[in-house]
């Protein structure tokens, strides 16, 4: 369990797991709705976070009722080109109704335009390969030697998908947040309470072709 901050608030959250994905989850999914830049649900306990976009889909970071999160794809199928999370489980996909031919930019005349499709995955904790940040909470210089130092572990791993599949750059790789238990580079960040931890940091694509 880590700290994250989702909206406004501050929750202690884990990843959901496959076997905890249930109807339940997806009836929610299903009446989601996209309004002042933010997805909403009708589950008083559910919410939701942006995490960035592309030409082809928008994804959030999403709680659940028990604090049990996960991303979710937006999807705009009129420019999708399947880009994909390669390193993990994609959880459910469905066409909600309340997303379709809605804009991202309601002002806009042409970009991305979902047309219902979404996707349910894994959530990736952590930040592109663009940026790693040693607080979540503001930016630093020191993030660019942190940066610097990470990208000379896994440069080779970089490349190496770079030669496999298409449309790989710094904001489809993300540097991994993992618990320091598990495989990665140890280091010392601190997390969204301000409290300084131990944790280990691999890499993950997230949507690449």
């Amino acid at each position: 369990m880590f700290p994250l901050k989702i909206g406004n608030d501050v929750k202690i959250v884990r990843k959901i797991d496959m076997g905890e994905f249930s109807n339940t989850h997806r009836e929610v999914i299903s009446q989601a709705e996209y309004k002042d830049g933010q997805l909403s649900f009708p589950h008083s306990g559910w919410s939701a976070s942006f995490l960035g976009a592309g030409e082809e889909k928008a994804v959030f970071v999403i709680s659940d009722n028990d604090n049990r999160i996960f991303a979710l794809e937006v999807i705009d199928q009129r420019t999708y080109l399947n880009g994909r999370f390669v390193g993990g489980c994609y959880f459910f996909e469905t066409i909600v109704s309340n997303l379709q031919n809605i804009k991202y930019h309601p002002k806009a005349v042409v970009g991305l335009t979902f047309t219902g499709l979404v996707k349910a995955r894994e959530y990736v904790h952590g930040y592109e390969w663009a940026r790693f940040q040693y607080s979540p909470n503001k930016q630093s210089a020191f993030d660019t030697i942190l940066t610097s130092w990470l990208r000379t572990f896994f440069t080779f791993q970089f490349n190496t998908y770079r030669s496999q599949y298409k449309d790989v750059h710094d904001r489809n790789i993300m540097f991994e947040i993992r618990g320091n238990t598990e495989k990665g580079v140890p280091i010392t960040i601190k997390n969204w309470l301000g409290k300084t931890m131990l944790v280990k940091v691999g890499i993950q694509p997230i949507d690449v072709r």
